[in-house]
């Protein structure tokens, strides 16, 4: 068995990628869709920032707690959970609800 180890090194040369190379996938479209939605939903509830059993028998106390995931940071995360899930929403309506016109002309 041969290594490829020499095309890292020695890249193949570049060339141009034809439209149906390029085209979206229906797996493509369903995994960033589905991974956005859940993380998205995951991020924005806050669960990821509640005070569990487990920092408790660490012996983080709440206010500790409260250092290490301040205000700012829980809010931005679950700022980008929420625009996690609206870039889901829009991925997984597009092709369907939307851009027709691009599925059309092929």
């Amino acid at each position: 068995m041969s290594s490829n180890i020499l095309s890292v090194f020695n890249p193949p040369p570049t060339r141009e990628l034809s439209e149906e190379e390029t085209q979206d996938c229906v797996p493509c479209q369903v995994m960033s869709t589905v991974f956005s939605l859940g993380f998205g939903s995951y991020l924005a509830s806050g669960k990821p920032f509640e005070y569990s059993e487990k920092e408790r028998t660490k012996g983080i106390s709440v206010e500790k707690f409260q250092k290490l995931n301040p205000k700012w940071w829980r809010t931005s995360l679950r700022g980008m959970g929420g625009l996690l899930v609206v870039f889901g929403i829009v991925r997984g309506t597009e092709k369907w609800l939307w851009n027709k016109s691009d599925r059309n002309d092929q």
